[in-house]
């Protein structure tokens, strides 16, 4: 019992005295330091690094090298072998009992295929007591992948009184959105919008040209702009209003190829071009109030659908 003993009473004496460790190495690089194959030199090499294992005085982890990352608490360097993840069958998004009390942020792999839930890794989202396991996205950096959505709704009426002769082709509508394009990320930028506007009398004399213009950081973007014909009515009667609603899809791609992220605001602007008789255009809804007689009211929305650029 006696002769058993004695190499641990020496090796707790070594570790009294000594402030580092080191197993097939006299030259620890650490407060603890297994050099596996012991073929270290006085300075390891990358290859001679690959069997060892080092504990730093700050209680990091270096196994494959000794040469750790000061922002990494464990650092794993290897080129044919990989971390493997403990295994578990969830059976739920909310699963809380297969991992009692499973921490936020923990990382299993899930080995149970069930109606909601498939096989690979998973996070806990949610908390110890109410966990919600979430699975990574597979990435495939060929497919545009859904983003975000943005909308903008009119608030209020807008007149502009117009005259033949007269062009307006900047009239705020307060319609308007501003995107934010991720960093190294080309997006695909999908535009809805429809804008009632009418006459807001029974004046049967003007005509001309009225619509939208689509606004792209300030600056006119033909594609998205849509007009119509305002014919004057040949009846001496006319209904107390005219109106009709000017509506378009567009789409737009914008590559930002920086770390930063890129804004774009894309703008409704109204155009009037009266060509006989004057006016006042109504723009976005006949009222704020219902019914509003089924104008509706003025909105607009962007889809983002983005993949990398690198």
């Amino acid at each position: 019992m006696k002769i058993k003993l004695l190499p641990v009473i020496l090796l707790c004496i070594f570790c009294s005295t000594s402030a580092q460790v080191g197993i097939n190495t006299n030259s620890p690089l650490g407060v603890f330091h297994i050099d596996g194959a012991k073929d270290n030199s006085a300075s390891p090499t990358i290859p001679q690094q690959a069997n060892d294992m080092v504990v730093t005085a700050t209680g990091d982890v270096g196994i494959g090298t000794t040469s750790l990352d000061s922002s990494a608490k464990l650092q794993i360097n290897t080129t044919n072998k990989g971390l493997l993840i403990p295994r578990v069958t969830l059976t739920a998004p909310n699963d809380g009992t297969t991992i009692s009390s499973p921490a936020k942020g923990l990382i299993v792999y899930n080995t149970n295929i069930t109606t909601n839930m498939g096989e690979g890794f998973y996070t806990n989202l949610g908390t110890p007591a109410a966990p919600l396991w979430v699975t990574y996205q597979q990435y495939d950096k060929t497919a545009w992948k859904f983003e975000n959505f943005y909308d903008s709704v009119a608030s209020a009426p807008v007149d502009q009184a117009v005259t033949a002769g007269t062009t307006i082709n900047n009239l705020g509508l307060g319609l308007s959105i501003t995107v934010t394009i991720p960093a190294f990320s080309q997006a695909k930028l999908v535009t809805t919008y429809s804008v009632p506007l009418g006459t807001i009398s029974s004046n049967n004399n003007l005509s001309g040209y009225y619509g939208i213009r689509f606004l792209k950081n300030g600056t006119e973007l033909p594609t998205g702009s849509r007009k119509s014909t305002l014919f004057s009515s040949p009846s001496n009667t006319s209904p107390s209003s005219r109106m009709i609603s000017i509506s378009a899809t567009v789409g737009d791609t914008v590559v930002n190829n920086t770390a930063a992220t890129v804004n774009v605001t894309y703008t409704l602007n109204g155009y009037l071009e009266p060509s006989v008789g004057s006016d006042t255009i109504r723009f976005n809804m006949w009222s704020t109030t219902d019914p509003n007689f089924n104008w509706g009211r003025g909105y607009m929305s962007v889809q983002m659908y983005t993949k990398t650029t690198l």
